[in-house]
């Protein structure tokens, strides 16, 4: 009877994990490979899968009016949603790390992305959460965001906030 249980339950766990590596192997064969140029390989409409490079504006957000230089970051859209956002050197704030995901009609799109905040000692003072609309222009290698930000203490408690504008140029090895 020991043996008999014990050889079902072998059996059924067999048949989960089997059923789970074809579940995602036809999940996979079902999305079609992004090219570099951001449509995929099929033909199909623009992608934001792929690196980004990204000026950056922030702005009053009651009067749009751009505050400072442009910044640049890069960020990184991989497939399944997650996003790597580069920034310069900084001893003050960590790249962030995010999701993202497809909104209204092929080429609207929206991300949020949080990064760590820390004082000129190193020590940990809270995070921030950045969120952002995007348009991607009709080539998929350009788009054109909207964002706000909120800036967190240690207690994940709103203590500032702001906006910005970008514009992004899709990385090619062209």
């Amino acid at each position: 009877m020991k043996k008999m249980t014990l050889t079902s339950i072998t059996l059924a766990i067999v048949a989960i994990v089997s059923a789970f590596a074809m579940s995602r192997s036809t999940i996979r064969a079902q999305n079609a490979p992004v090219s570099v140029s951001g449509h995929s390989d099929e033909g199909h409409e623009p992608s934001l899968v792929g690196v980004w490079v990204t000026h950056v504006t922030r702005r009053n957000c009651e009067t749009g009016e751009p505050i400072g230089a442009t910044g640049r970051i890069q960020l990184t859209f991989a497939e399944g949603g997650t996003l790597l956002e580069t920034i310069g050197p900084s001893t003050i704030r960590s790249p962030g790390n995010g999701i993202w995901k497809r909104e209204h009609g092929w080429n609207e799109y929206s991300y949020a992305l949080r990064f760590m905040r820390y004082d000129a000692a190193g020590s940990f003072i809270g995070s921030g959460v950045v969120r952002v609309a995007i348009t991607l222009d009709e080539t998929g290698n350009h788009y054109t965001s909207t964002a706000t930000n909120d800036v967190l203490d240690v207690n994940g408690n709103v203590i500032g906030s702001g906006c910005a504008t970008s514009v992004s140029t899709r990385f090619s090895m062209e």
